[in-house]
């Protein structure tokens, strides 16, 4: 993570503390990343995504029984879904979406 982390305003995806609540709560990956996205994608009105947040939103999403695969394209499939083909942001975009359903859970 980066070090201006604890400064930045962010976003509470549900019930509970924030992921930046204090500076004490740690989560793991994707779920510790989520709030930031969020509030980056709120403030800078672009939803451009790292190489690290798509492969932590590929683990959290595996992680959650979702599989994904690569495509040649640099775009991205879900398991028994070959017609549908996602980008980048469209993927952590599914990522967020799976994390605020159990978050709100």
């Amino acid at each position: 993570m980066f070090a201006a982390y604890k400064e930045v305003p962010c976003l509470d995806m549900g019930a509970g503390k924030s992921a930046l609540a204090n500076g004490a709560e740690h989560r793991p990956g994707f779920e510790a990343m989520a709030d930031v996205i969020l509030y980056r994608w709120s403030t800078e009105r672009d939803t451009w995504v790292s190489a690290s947040e798509v492969e932590e939103a590929r683990a959290y999403l595996a992680r959650q029984g979702i599989t994904t695969s690569a495509l040649p394209d640099g775009r991205f499939a879900l398991a028994g879904e070959s017609a549908r083909a996602f980008g980048a942001e469209r993927l952590v975009f599914l990522g967020l979406q799976q994390l605020r359903g159990t978050r709100s859970a």
